[in-house]
């Protein structure tokens, strides 16, 4: 495997066909067709659907794409790091951020933070939350950004770990929708007829959410599990093509659900409201840690829209 196969996927992707993309990577497009082709045989399966014109995913595809953007992060990240390219621990961040949050709202925060502290070097990993509330009382991050349950606290408020509230997001039950704009799925299902569901693994913070949903819905619910992950991006990838019902963060499914590839699968009653919260150490000596938290205060009405506390 040959990392650099990763990258002509990303171009690819981007660029929407191969003539373009293998211009953008400077090779011959036939060169750059048995990379991609290489790409697909050592994943065996096929990523791209070249029945029609132009590039497009198919449902493996879309899945790919998603684990293979954070994929080349982290290599980059690594590269950096052994290149000696370590910055200074006065502005050196490290914000563990949660893998929808990651992809959603964190980006634009962290532009806004970069513009007004041009010199801090954020280091960013996507993590699931328990994760990240262990990495916070360990140590091992400064800043952690998660969503919250009320029914399911994940750290206790205490002087020690104090947090602010940055916005809130929905979980809400989704489906795709055939040619005709009419969704494949609706909630309850019936006994006879279970719904397909397209679920978190076991340990995901929003496997938990989705079950206090279920409980709480004041009405029976008729799913049979079909498949499991513990990210977002590829849950919707899967519900986009079909494969069944499952609950996104609204934040994640929005554009989808704006031009009509996704549905929401069901009324109020099969969604909730999540708080994202943004915790710290209150241990931490690192003045700059003092000032980034003080632009989240003047932030956090603005930063996420929303019902505000």
């Amino acid at each position: 495997m040959d990392i650099s196969w990763f990258e002509d996927f990303a171009c690819l992707v981007e660029a929407r066909g191969f003539s373009q993309a293998a211009q953008r990577r400077q090779v011959s497009q036939p060169t750059f067709s048995r990379r991609i082709q290489a790409l697909e045989d050592w994943l065996g399966t096929e990523l791209i659907d070249r029945s029609g014109q132009g590039v497009r995913l198919t449902s493996d595809g879309r899945i790919f794409h998603a684990f293979s953007a954070e994929i080349l992060h982290k290599i980059t990240e690594m590269r950096s790091v052994l290149k000696g390219h370590k910055q200074s621990a006065a502005e050196r961040v490290l914000f563990s951020v949660a893998h929808t949050l990651s992809l959603t709202c964190f980006p634009v925060w962290l532009k806004k933070l970069k513009d007004s502290f041009p010199s801090i070097q954020a280091h960013v990993s996507a993590i699931n939350v328990h994760e990240g509330a262990a990495a916070l009382m360990e140590g091992k991050t400064d800043f952690v950004i998660v969503y919250h349950h009320p029914q399911l606290p994940i750290m206790k408020t205490t002087n020690s770990y104090p947090f602010l509230t940055l916005g809130f997001d929905r979980v809400v039950p989704c489906t795709g929708v055939d040619a005709e704009g009419a969704p494949f799925f609706k909630l309850p299902g019936s006994y006879g007829n279970p719904l397909p569901f397209l679920a978190y693994g076991s340990g995901a913070y929003l496997a938990l959410v989705v079950e206090r949903i279920l409980l709480g819905a004041g009405r029976a619910s008729f799913l049979e599990r079909t498949s499991e992950t513990h990210m977002s991006e590829a849950l919707k990838a899967m519900i986009l093509e079909g494969h069944g019902i499952g609950w996104l963060p609204e934040t994640c499914a929005q554009r989808e659900l704006a031009s009509g590839r996704l549905a929401i699968a069901g009324n109020d009653c099969w969604t909730t409201e999540v708080e994202i919260r943004i915790y710290r150490s209150a241990d931490s000596e690192n003045p700059i840690l003092d000032k980034i938290w003080e632009f989240f205060t003047r932030q956090s009405e603005a930063l996420v829209p929303g019902r505000q506390q």
